[in-house]
């Protein structure tokens, strides 16, 4: 299973992707092609884990803002 989730800067998201490798989650950092209203730049986090309530958990404990995941 995957996980997206999708972070409003480019800062958060490099914020993010390095908690969760300490964490011991991989991730891979990509831009969405077209953001919509509301995205902020547009930057999503994709992870390889079914874990998604933990992963999450980790993010908002560590005070990222998270606009948006989905399990996949």
């Amino acid at each position: 299973m995957s996980l997206t989730i999708k972070l409003g800067s480019v800062t958060n998201a490099q914020r993010a992707r390095k908690i969760l490798s300490q964490n011991g989650y991989s991730s891979k950092l990509s831009r969405l092609s077209n953001p919509k209203s509301g995205d902020g730049c547009g930057y999503v986090l994709h992870i390889n884990s079914s874990d998604s309530e933990r992963i999450l958990q980790i993010l908002e404990s560590s005070g990222i803002r998270v606009l948006g995941s989905d399990d996949v």
